[in-house]
Order: structure tokens, then sequence, then C-alpha cells
């Protein structure tokens, strides 16, 4: 029987397989592992959000460090600059960050905070805009989504045991080992906030997407750029 959970296993492996021919070559691997990923969200995520590899700028002028994967709305917020496959995506628009790493270890989960970072101490604006011929103020700027992506998990365990500072930019909410699970930081009643574990490996993909989808949702729309503060030449 072909079902939601079928089909996305059978995804899972496939992603698998491809990131796997490229083993032996650690520079691959990671292309091909970034490769699969952006490719995944392209196809499955609503079209309404995009996703690249980017650098994020601000209308101070300070940039992110460069993003293994970014997920953006280029509605209202578009894209500021394409050049030679180096995108520049206002902070505005961005939704959800990830580093893309062979395996899930300490090394690589701090590497991650400190990407994640780099785009979440960024100053974003919000323009009002026109709904249904009403202007309508600006939204309040939401905690933009970080994460890890893996092949393999090496640290479950310890990552359990972090101590969660949910007001820090470095702070990750989401993940999957595609190998073997996903996991998200999650509020619990008795003692705040903690990592949780998916209970299926064949099933992480489908877990970390449905998650992901849902953190997607709960923040809505991004808020429009303010374009006069990127740059103004008529002032």
């Amino acid at each position: 029987m072909v079902t939601l959970k079928t089909l996305f296993q059978t995804k899972q492996r496939e992603m698998l397989e491809s990131m796997h021919r490229s083993l032996t070559n650690p520079v691959a691997q990671g292309n091909n592992t970034e490769g699969s990923w952006k490719e995944f969200f392209k196809k499955y995520l609503p079209s309404r959000y995009s996703c690249d590899c980017a650098f994020i700028i601000d209308c101070e002028g300070n940039f992110s460090e460069q993003i293994d994967i970014v997920i953006y709305d280029n509605y209202f917020s578009p894209i500021i600059l394409n050049d030679n496959d180096n995108k520049y995506i206002s902070a505005e628009s961005v939704y959800a960050i990830f580093e893309v790493k062979p395996e899930l270890n300490k090394k690589n989960f701090e590497y991650a905070q400190k990407k994640i970072a780099s785009v979440r101490r960024l100053t974003r604006t919000s323009a009002k805009v026109l709904c249904n011929g009403k202007q309508v103020p600006g939204r309040e700027p939401f905690y933009i989504i970080g994460g890890l992506l893996s092949i393999r998990n090496k640290w479950e365990n310890k990552l359990i045991k972090q101590k969660i500072n949910t007001e820090n930019n470095e702070t990750l909410n989401i993940g999957c080992c595609i190998e073997e699970r996903s996991w998200i930081l999650k509020k619990c009643a008795s003692d705040g906030f903690k990592y949780v574990w998916s209970k299926e490996s064949e099933s992480s993909l489908l877990t970390f997407f449905m998650a992901l989808l849902n953190e997607l949702q709960s923040r809505g729309t991004v808020p429009a750029m303010e374009i006069p503060k990127y740059y103004d030449g008529f002032k």
C-alpha cells in the first residue's frame, strides 16, 4: 500500500544512495550532500519558499557568512544580487538557514551555531504593506529557524544534554541525520526546552520535513523590506 510514509521512505533511500556515492572524496561528498538537500527542498517545499546557498545582507551593509541552505521568500523581499552564482539575499526574506555536514558531532554542531548566529544578528526592517487596498503596519520579525543537516549521527546523547537558551542567536531549532533520525527543539512543560529525537530511523526524512513545515507555517509571512533603508539615490 502506497502511503505518505512509504513514499518518503523511498525518497530517503534515494537521497542516501546519492550521498554515499561520493564518500571517498570529502569535497565531492560535501557538494553532493548539499546538492541533494537543495534538490529536495526545491521539489517538496510549497512554491512560496525558495532555496539556495547564499550570503545574507542587511540595510546597514552587514553580511553573514556564506550559508549552505537558505529558505527564503522572494515576493516581499527579492534577491538583492545574483553575481556568478553568489546570491545575496536581504535579511528580511529569510525563513530558515541550514548548515550541511557529513555527520552530527560537537565540532560541526558548534560550527553551525556560529554560521546561524551570523544571520540572526543582522538588522531586519519591516515595511508597511497593502492588503485589500488598506495599508497594514509592518510585522515584528520572527526568530529565524536554524538547523544542521547530516548523514550520520555521532552525538545523540551530548545533543540531548545541551543547555538551551532560546534568546541566544546560536540556538539550533531542528536537524536531520538522514541515515538515522531527526531531532527538534521542543518546549516541555516541566523543564523548559530540550532536544527530542524522532523514533524511527527509516522515517527520519518525513519526520524532519513535517516538523520543518510546521515551523515555517507558524511564522506566517516574512516582513517586507524597507527598500529606501537599503538605498535611496534621491536623498
